[in-house]
Order: C-alpha cells, then sequence, then structure tokens
C-alpha cells in the first residue's frame, strides 16, 4: 500500500468512549502485552491485530498529533482522544468507501505475502494455458516460488489452471463486477500487464485508498474462502500462517488448568514465574470467549468487586479495590474486568 493517509486513523475512534491511540499503533505492529490486548478488547480492536506490521510508528504517532491540531481529535490529559464533529463527519465519508470485512485474516496470516502469492499463481497458471515456458516472472520473491514450485511437483500445472480458475469464478461470482475488475486489474498474465492503484483509480474516478483497500479486502476473503472451503490450493496458503507465540503460550497454560493443575505446579513445570503464568492466563481468557472465570473469581469477589467500582470498566484502577487489594489480587481484578466486558459485548 502506499503511505496510510492520517485521517484513514479516524476510522478507529469514537465520539463516546475517549481511546489511548498507543493501543491501536501496538496492535496494528503486533507488538502486543495484555494491556494493550485488554484495551483492544475493550475498544473492539482485537480483529485490526497485525493489520500493518511495517507500520512507522513515529509517522503514526506524528499522524495522531496532526489530527488533534486539525480538532478532527479531542485530546483528553490521560491521553485518551474522543473524535470531534468534523472528525466524525470525515470518518462517515470513509466509512461510505470500501472497508475490510475480514480483517482477522490479518492476524493470523502473512497477508502481504499472500497477495504476492496469488499474483505468482495467477501469472504462472495463465502463462501454462499459453504453453509458454519463457517469460519475466512478475513476482520475485524466492519463499512464494518455492511454495508453488512444491505444490505444482506434487499436483502438476494442469491442476493449478483448473483450481485457481474454478477458484476464482466461484469467488468473484459474488462480487461487486467493479471490485472485481479491480481485483483482477493487480494480475499479471499472458501478454497481460498489472495495472498500478493509480491508474485503476483513475479510470475509475475512485480515490487511490478506495483501490488499495478494495484490493486488500478481496486478496484476504479470497485467501480465506480458500482455507474455510479446504480447497486444493490451501496448503500453499497456510505455509503462510503466521507464528502465534503469545496466543499458543496463553493456550498451553489455559490447557493444563482444564486439566486440573494448579498454578504452583505449572509454575514447577513451566519453570516460569507466576507473573508469567498469570498473564497467559489473562490473555486466554481475552482470546477465549469459554474461559472458565468461575476457577479463579468466586461470586463473592465477583459481587465485592461489583459494589466497589464504578459502572464505566474503562475509568477502573486497581487502586479503586482499595482497602481490599489484600484480597483481591491485580489478576483477579482484570480478570473481572475481562469478564463483565464479556458480559456486556453479549447483551
Amino acid at each position: 500500500m502506499s503511505k496510510v493517509s492520517e485521517d484513514n486513523w479516524l476510522l478507529f475512534f469514537s465520539t463516546q468512549q475517549a481511546r489511548r491511540p498507543a493501543v491501536l499503533r501496538q496492535l496494528l505492529s503486533k507488538r502486543l502485552s495484555n494491556s494493550t490486548l485488554f484495551w483492544g478488547m475493550r475498544y473492539q480492536w482485537l480483529a485490526y491485530i497485525n493489520l500493518c506490521p511495517s507500520m512507522d510508528t513515529q509517522a503514526f504517532d506524528q499522524q495522531i498529533k496532526l489530527l488533534c491540531q486539525q480538532k478532527m481529535l479531542l485530546k483528553q490529559d490521560d491521553g485518551t482522544v474522543l473524535l470531534t464533529a468534523d472528525g466524525q463527519a470525515c470518518q462517515a465519508q470513509l466509512q461510505a468507501e470500501h472497508s475490510l470485512a475480514a480483517p482477522q485474516v490479518f492476524a493470523n496470516y502473512r497477508v502481504y505475502d499472500l497477495v504476492k502469492l496469488l499474483r505468482l499463481l495467477v501469472q504462472v497458471a495463465s502463462e501454462a494455458s499459453w504453453k509458454n515456458a519463457r517469460y519475466y516472472v512478475a513476482v520475485d520473491d524466492f519463499e512464494c516460488q518455492a511454495v508453488l514450485k512444491n505444490w505444482v511437483r506434487a499436483h502438476g500445472l494442469r491442476a493449478l489452471k483448473e483450481q485457481l480458475v474454478t477458484e476464482l469464478k466461484k469467488f468473484l461470482a459474488l462480487e461487486d463486477p467493479q471490485d472485481a475488475w479491480i481485483f483482477c486489474s493487480q494480475f499479471a498474465g499472458h501478454e497481460t500487464v498489472p495495472a498500478t492503484t493509480k491508474q485503476v483509480a483513475q479510470a475509475l474516478n475512485i480515490s487511490q485508498r478506495a483501490v488499495e483497500l478494495t484490493l486488500l479486502d478481496l486478496n484476504s476473503r479470497f485467501v480465506l474462502e480458500l482455507i474455510q472451503t479446504n480447497s486444493p490450493l490451501a496448503p500453499m496458503i497456510t505455509h503462510f500462517q503466521s507464528k502465534n507465540a503469545l496466543y499458543q503460550k496463553s493456550q498451553k497454560t489455559l490447557t493444563l488448568i482444564t486439566r486440573g493443575f494448579s498454578i504452583p505446579q505449572i509454575v514447577q513445570r513451566s519453570q516460569l514465574k507466576e507473573s508469567t503464568i498469570l498473564e497467559h492466563l489473562l490473555n486466554a481468557a481475552i482470546f477465549n470467549a469459554d474461559f472458565p472465570f468461575e476457577l479463579f473469581l468466586s461470586n463473592t469477589e465477583r459481587q465485592l468487586l461489583g459494589k466497589i467500582l464504578p459502572a464505566d470498566i474503562d475509568q477502573w484502577q486497581y487502586s479503586m479495590v482499595g482497602e481490599y487489594q489484600a484480597k483481591i489480587s491485580f489478576f483477579k481484578y482484570r480478570l473481572y474486568a475481562i469478564w463483565r466486558t464479556r458480559e456486556q459485548s453479549e447483551r
């Protein structure tokens, strides 16, 4: 994508809920801590993890500062920001353009590498259909080329052509014709040169940003469909699945808990600090809708926290637990906040 314009960030903010830009920056670039995940959950941003893995974080901070100067965002004393009336008007215009229907794909797969793979698949299949073995490969990426070579070695070029045509026809048949044309414009083929996003934008009289978002949306949804339908092409897609050590460690700890291991036993077994194990459990509570909160929070503790904490979870601070901190650890306090957030979202 071209450089992200600062007004794009307005899509993530609210006139009602003050939000921390730093949380968005950390989520988009996949720099994750439990605090980042918790506030991402509060702001309903978790689907956007790893959307911009190579983002310039300093440029992002400057763009947020500029939006405040332009009075699109209003900065609060605690560092959070609110969307202003002008910002809301700009946000509405942005929402009228194309958006990402499945942003969660970016958290689980290296989508930008998959875009390269799709472009390589289409070019190789196109040239093969013309029995042309001598051409300039438009995607100069060794990993993508190796993945494709391994698949073709196992299944053959004919299978690639037939399966790719079948999958593309099925997918594009349900898309808006203009969006489908934009999607296809990115591909090189036999005696076919791909169009740039600028050229497509000029041809359709739309913004370059709209073209880029359409491409990202359709590329991400196409690879997701290949995975969900267990397409023969899916093994090439799953090769680019992201390694999520944080999620895996959290799931491993949760599995041990559900198997009856106590926290001290897990500490001894894993040779990790208790604080690390507790953080794994907090992450698991965010990731898993069926997390067993009752194993760690009694009804009495929930009732107590419900009495001493205000209604607005965003305003909570552990210091509010006050004299009960000897009974209610930070772990229990944060777990209760996660539980209450889930409860509210299910209403």
